[in-house]
């Protein structure tokens, strides 16, 4: 049988069947029909067979899409079709008013795409139903923050200006035991949401089938399971601001760390955040005080299960600000709570210390670590938190436990981009090699001209200069060193190359022309668009960079000495830009993957356009004449 017809067939009944259904819709006695459909749906892109409560389910697929373009070449591979007119209503096409966008499915184009797909059996209404649910730019998806939490709106934070639908997950799922949220489509948010996707009242009516099939797609058993519940803070929001919005898979939160305490239905948040916090820090305490009162021992709240959800140890992140910084503890024959490596005059330093264990911990926390203190040989079990002595057998409880950061505490360290706890002697890690330490600064920055010892590196910026500037001198060259600027940029990078299958990420040494009058702010903030000067839109509405001096040029005031900042830009993977672009385009057509920059031309770009500052550090700052 051909696989068109099996795909016609699963569209007329909303786009999935179960699989025995579906063999009997075939209508060759079961035996022969089962043959024949194994042998169709046998390893076709087409069809996803999935798994629930013991019985399969063949779910209709096409990497087949509508064309969003609006100038499109002769190679296109999508459907060239008005999206109103596949819902079956097109306001546009009314009495003498003429719709500009296809109306045909048997045009030229739209014709062989069906065809090359094994879609050219379908009429409108089932074409309508397998775009659906697999063109996610037709559809609002689900909120996630909404399923989240407690109240009307769950933790979604937009409320009734979001763009997302506002309908239990579990529901749809089948899974939900009877909760508060909504399970209609046609009721307040839902309705608004998907009328404003220019969806006609008889398509909502009939939109749950498609959400069953895209959610059941999501969560197939056979590829990803659902995502697991978010358990770590982003280090970029409770920074300063997290570019994925909701779509990020950490908890968005302004502090390091969050309680949370299981109310049968979800975890809530518990109000006494800080005091439960700036009580488990210490060592001594196994619960909080207040009115929540926590056991740290069992993480509980009277029966309630509680849990505290952090950014990660500070030891995976040394460079970044507002990390967790983890302390370890062992307990003396007094009751008193000893850091690792320290001595209180009457207990010897260890050989280890709490940043080794933190790591040793990461690595195996089933682990056993040996040490020194006194003379005496120990050993540390991670699973029990017991530590032994190796020749007399004396056992002591180990604690691990955080430093304590108040709400004060990290709105300073925010001011002024500074990590916890770390001083400007221990910490040249995350800067070059080259930069000169002594000038170093912990806040701020500092611009460095007498830097010509490294004779090659000058001469890297001043030909990369005068490869597109003959005939203009260079007149002072300085190196930038902003040290909280550069620890976010390598932390960018680190978050591209994770988001890029652990492939080196795109980096680039390009120009940014400017008034002298913002130097200052670039060399302290970064660059920002809106305040540091407009170089065109031609592109997108972000910051603009040259890889030739020459264009940059122009962009320099009108000053005698001019002024051009040379910077390591994370391109990565780029588009061609559009002046109406906000930030760069979604590489799949949905609306969580997106290119990282911007171009002029794809195949020989010559400007880049960069949306979010922490891709850019100013290295270089020339003046010239």
């Amino acid at each position: 049988m051909a696989a068109s017809t099996i795909t016609k067939i699963l569209c007329s009944n909303n786009g999935a069947m179960d699989y025995n259904e579906l063999v009997f819709n075939i209508g060759s006695g079961f035996s022969s029909s089962n043959t024949v459909l194994q042998k169709t749906l046998a390893n076709n892109p087409n069809f996803l067979i999935v798994t629930s409560n013991g019985k399969r389910k063949i779910i209709a697929k096409t990497k087949v899409r509508l064309c969003r373009a609006r100038t499109c070449d002769q190679d296109c591979n999508n459907l060239h079709l008005c999206k109103f007119f596949l819902y079956g209503d097109c306001k546009y096409n009314k009495g003498r008013r003429k719709c500009r966008f296809s109306h045909d499915m048997n045009s030229e184009q739209n014709a062989k795409v069906l065809k090359d797909n094994d879609l050219h059996e379908l009429d409108r209404r089932e074409l309508c139903q397998l775009l659906l649910q697999n063109d996610n730019s037709l559809l609002p998806p689900v909120c996630n923050s909404y399923n989240k939490g407690n109240g009307p709106y769950g933790y979604c934070t937009e409320q009734e200006s979001c763009t997302r639908l506002h309908v239990c997950e579990k529901y749809i799922r089948g899974t939900c035991l009877n909760c508060t949220r909504f399970h209609d489509f046609d009721v307040a948010h839902p309705l608004k949401t998907l009328e404003e996707r220019g969806l006609p009242k008889e398509l909502i009516s009939s939109v749950f089938a498609v959400y069953q099939n895209i959610l059941s797609m999501k969560y197939d058993n056979n590829s990803k399971m659902p995502e697991k519940d978010k358990t770590e803070i982003c280090m970029y929001y409770v920074w300063k601001d997290c570019k994925h919005g909701d779509k990020c898979n950490r908890v968005h939160f302004n502090m390091p760390y969050k309680w949370e305490v299981w109310d049968g239905v979800g975890w809530s948040h518990l109000s006494d955040n800080e005091g439960i916090e700036r009580d488990f820090c210490d060592p001594l305490k196994v619960y909080s005080s207040g009115l929540d009162r926590v056991c740290f021992d069992t993480m509980t709240k009277g029966s309630a299960k509680v849990r505290r959800l952090s950014t990660v140890s500070s030891v995976t992140q040394p460079s970044f600000v507002l990390t967790t910084e983890w302390a370890w503890y062992w307990e003396d024959e007094s009751g008193n709570w000893i850091q690792y490596s320290s001595s209180d005059g009457i207990h010897g330093a260890s050989s280890i210390t709490s940043e080794d264990l933190e790591k040793k911990y990461l690595e195996d926390k089933n682990g056993v670590v040996e040490f020194t203190a006194s003379r005496q040989t120990y050993e540390l079990s991670f699973q029990d938190m017991i530590q032994t002595n190796k020749r007399y057998g004396t056992k002591r409880l180990v604690r691990r436990r955080p430093v304590f950061v108040s709400s004060s505490d990290a709105q300073l360290i925010r001011t002024r981009k500074k990590g916890p706890n770390k001083g400007i002697s221990h910490d040249f890690k995350a800067v070059p090699s080259y930069w000169d330490k002594s000038s170093l600064l912990e806040t701020g920055y500092k611009a460095l001209y007498n830097f010509t010892s490294l004779l090659s590196e000058y001469q890297k910026i001043e030909n990369l200069f005068k490869k597109t500037m003959i005939g203009f001198t260079i007149s002072r060259l300085e190196r930038i060193q902003n040290k909280s600027l550069w620890e976010v940029f390598q932390w960018q990078k680190e978050q591209m190359k994770k988001n890029n299958a652990r492939q080196n990420v795109n980096e680039k040494l390009l120009f940014h022309g400017t008034d002298t009058a913002y130097v200052d702010a670039i060399c302290r903030q970064n660059f920002d668009w809106r305040i540091c000067g407009t170089h065109g839109t031609a592109y997108g509405k972000g910051s603009y960079f040259a890889r030739d001096a020459k264009y940059s040029h122009s962009y320099t005031g009108s000053s005698a000495t001019k002024t051009m900042f040379v910077s390591r830009v994370l391109v990565g993977q780029y588009a061609k830009g559009s002046s109406s672009y906000l930030r760069p385009p979604s590489k799949d057509g949905g609306d969580t993957i997106f290119y990282d920059s911007c171009v002029d031309n794809i195949y020989d770009p010559s400007i880049f356009v960069v949306f979010e500052k922490h891709q850019i550090y100013p290295e270089y700052l020339v003046q010239y004449n």
